[in-house]
């Protein structure tokens, strides 16, 4: 096992990694071939996980119902009972009535209403940043209260500018802040790609030596 976890589990990543980039980069056909390979590899092990997602949360879910865990096992059946019955309905039929109803009637709702209540911690979480407590605050007030102005059907009642500099604040004015970001993210993954290939990524391989 430590042969495994040291050795087998560093190299797996390289090859793998290696014939899906050299396949991306050259037309060859037998190593478009492996790498079809692995991508259905791929696609079997993601719905290998997600069954172990269902089994995992049913054993969590009913060893609450089990204990009967104070303020948990409630929650816990619904989530149980709703599972057994989407699983149910959409095994069935995906595109009968009842499906559909619960996805448009039931799940739509409850997608709105937790988006409503997140809107809440939003504007909360606003407030406490939008406090002019120096210049930079300032500006990051004004801006936030402008893109509020132009969304809102009011803020060109108030004044016709608002949807001009909202919309550039929204465009140019974010643009080459969202670039550099994506660059970072870009450049951070491909650091953590190489970390793992390398074998030097401790949380990859179980946190060893």
């Amino acid at each position: 096992m430590s042969f495994v976890k040291s050795t087998a589990f560093k190299y797996i990543p390289i090859l793998i990694f290696a014939i899906i980039i050299a396949d991306y980069f050259f037309a060859i056909a037998a190593l478009g071939s492996v790498a079809e390979v692995l991508r259905q590899f791929a696609v079997v092990i993601s719905n290998i996980a997600l069954g172990l997602g269902v089994i995992s949360l049913l054993r969590i879910h009913g060893r609450n119902v089990q204990r009967r865990l104070e303020g948990r096992w409630q929650y816990s059946i619904v989530t149980i009972i709703t599972f057994v019955t989407v699983f149910i309905l959409g095994t069935i039929n995906t595109n009968g009535a009842q499906y559909t109803w619960a996805f448009n009637h039931v799940y739509t709702t409850l997608q709105q209403t937790m988006y409503a209540s997140t809107g809440f911690f939003i504007v909360s979480s606003a407030y406490r940043a939008f406090r002019a407590r120096n210049i930079d605050a300032g500006l990051l007030l004004i801006a936030g209260c402008i893109v509020v102005f132009t969304n809102a059907p009011i803020g060109e009642v108030i004044w016709s500018g608002f949807p001009v500099i909202g919309d550039w604040l929204l465009g140019p004015g974010q643009l080459p802040g969202y670039r550099v970001l994506m660059l970072i993210a870009g450049f951070g993954t491909i650091v953590y790609a190489y970390r793992v290939i390398t074998g030097n990524e401790r949380g990859f391989f179980g946190g060893g030596e």
